[in-house]
């Protein structure tokens, strides 16, 4: 006991100081460094490339597409869009039950409803029935679109945008889900962005994008601690692609677990009992 009197933390705010040395130690104990810079190899001037990775999205089976024609003939402008034959049409070309009508009377709205690329690879669109659009990009089937109306309409335009246009995010994000993309231009900032970004815990330098096409799936890994991701062919993302965050490591997965925080209150239970030992012993 004697050694216990001479102690240099004999009094009370002794023992508050080592009671604040063991929960601050306890805290920061599991605590792991971690490099939250992007692309850390960029020279402080900075840097200019030329864009060479940059793609136009192709139209894919299940797609559905926005498609707006318009024309000088107000009553083809309502058929092509709405799919309501004008009464004009329907006396000149035959009626609305003639199987030998050359329009197709759609029940919905196409400007709102769009119209879904089926198995086949096709459309179909009134008056104009079913076109191949598989594998265009935009501007192309708008142009071979537009070739088929000028066959029976004057001055067509006709334009065409994604309505299911999206990619997913998920893992070691702030709001991880599916995103529509309003046109078919995302990299991948942007949809992590789209997502709240990264968490501390996400490995910046193992970023995984999942990407299927004509039936094949391709994984490849990003390092968006490496400026040269910019010229990545995943960099710029495709639709229905999948970004996944890893966590750090196999103990982050154990702390995404509420159950492993058990620890905590047992430890400060701990400490508090040491405390009230030393307090005791010190009087």
């Amino acid at each position: 006991m004697k050694i216990l009197e001479n102690a240099p933390f004999k009094t009370q705010g002794g023992v508050c100081v080592i009671l604040s040395f063991l929960i601050v130690f306890a805290a920061t104990s599991c605590r792991t460094s971690r490099n939250l810079v992007y692309f850390n190899n960029l020279p402080p001037e900075g840097d200019t490339a030329q864009i060479v990775n940059k793609m136009s999205a192709k139209i894919e089976k299940g797609d559905i597409l926005g498609i707006t024609i318009t024309t000088l003939s107000p009553e083809y402008n309502q058929l092509f869009n709405s799919g309501a034959a004008p009464q004009a049409l329907i006396t000149s070309q035959g009626s609305a039950t003639n199987p030998t009508a050359t329009y197709n009377n759609n029940s919905f709205d196409a400007t709102r409803n769009g119209f879904l690329v089926d198995e086949n690879g096709q459309v179909n669109l009134p008056v104009l029935g079913k076109i191949d659009v598989v594998g265009l990009t935009r501007k192309e089937a708008q142009d071979k679109i537009t070739a088929e109306v000028a066959k029976t309409a004057k001055t067509p335009i006709v334009n065409i945008k994604f309505l299911n246009y999206k990619v997913t995010v998920i893992g070691e994000v702030a709001r991880p889900g599916s995103f529509t993309v309003p046109d078919e231009r995302v990299n991948v900032l942007e949809a992590l962005g789209m997502a709240g970004d990264l968490t501390p815990y996400a490995i910046r330098e193992n970023i995984l994008v999942i990407r299927e096409k004509e039936g094949k799936r391709t994984m490849q890994r990003i390092n968006l601690a490496d400026k040269n991701v910019f010229s990545s062919p995943y960099f710029y993302l495709q639709q229905n692609d999948v970004v996944y965050v890893q966590p750090e490591n196999d103990l982050k997965a154990k702390q995404a677990d509420a159950s492993n925080y058990r620890w905590v209150p047992i430890a400060t239970a701990g400490i508090s009992a040491i405390a009230v030992i030393l307090a005791s012993l010190l009087r």
